[in-house]
């Protein structure tokens, strides 16, 4: 039963995560183009993901066609990167709340154009979602998260940003926005581009443009709480003076617990 073909630029995937499909259920392969924004970190490979070119409020996030939205390999996307266009035949593959999966049908995708970084603030203004899923903390807690809406990927401009290592060797970030009462902290960092870069000390912007995600699924973690930590997939500094650090005057949220990893 193919249905995508009757909902041409509609997000069909939104109307099908709260119920379990039946067993012939297929969506429509399609031909897609994509702004790739980032290219992280994910168990395994890469999680790559980006504006859709036909409807570039929406986001589409590459994953294995496994049944799990597993990590994919750099040759699957052409070892595109960040700021690449790519095209590609794929179907949509939703998960829990992460409605915008993909995935490549026969190997299929190829990098065909690359952009520069004054295609981002045509990137925040097209696409539909600049929040933080309802809270100020670095999770969504099981009740917080059972009641998103919204989609799983967020482009956020932030200030006063600080990229780091904890106490656990783990990448971090920190950051203020505008939309929050207090400093965002602990936030997991994804984007390897960083990841040498701390091992020498922090890394400092005054300005950036950032995607962040929830995961599909609530976790258990060391406090047997389930939850979904959020994390930051990719960071592009946009400060005017690139010299120049600001330090943050926003309050710390003493409701914030840090993370288990």
């Amino acid at each position: 039963m193919d249905v995508t073909k009757y909902f041409k630029n509609i997000d069909v995937t939104k109307y099908f995560s709260s119920f379990k499909m039946p067993s012939n259920f297929t969506f429509a392969a399609s031909r897609k183009r994509v702004l790739l924004l980032a290219v992280s970190c994910k168990q395994g490979g890469l999680c790559p993901g980006g504006l859709d070119l036909e409807n570039p409020s929406n986001w589409i996030r590459i994953v294995k066609d496994d049944g799990q939205s597993g990590a994919v390999q750099g040759r699957e996307i052409d070892f595109a990167e960040p700021l690449d266009v790519i095209e590609f035949e794929g179907k949509p593959m939703p998960q829990g709340k992460q409605r915008e999966n993909w995935v490549i049908l026969n190997n299929s995708c190829r990098k065909v154009e690359s952009k520069d970084e004054s295609i981002l603030e045509w990137a925040y203004q097209q696409y539909s979602y600049h929040g933080f899923w309802g809270n100020y903390k670095s999770y969504l807690d099981e009740y917080e998260f059972a009641n998103v809406t919204e989609p799983s990927e967020s482009i956020l401009k932030v200030s006063n940003v600080r990229i780091y290592k904890n106490e656990s060797g783990r990448a971090k970030i920190d950051f203020d926005w505008s939309g929050a009462r207090y400093r965002m902290k602990w936030i997991s960092l994804t984007d390897q581009n960083f990841y040498d870069r701390i091992n020498g000390g922090d890394v400092l912007f005054d300005n950036a443009m950032i995607v962040i995600s929830i995961p599909k699924e609530t976790g258990i973690f060391n406090d047997e709480t389930p939850k979904a930590y959020k994390f930051v997939s990719k960071v592009f500094d946009i400060s005017t003076n690139k010299s120049t650090i600001s330090k943050s005057n926003r309050p710390f949220n003493p409701f914030n617990d840090d993370l288990p990893f």
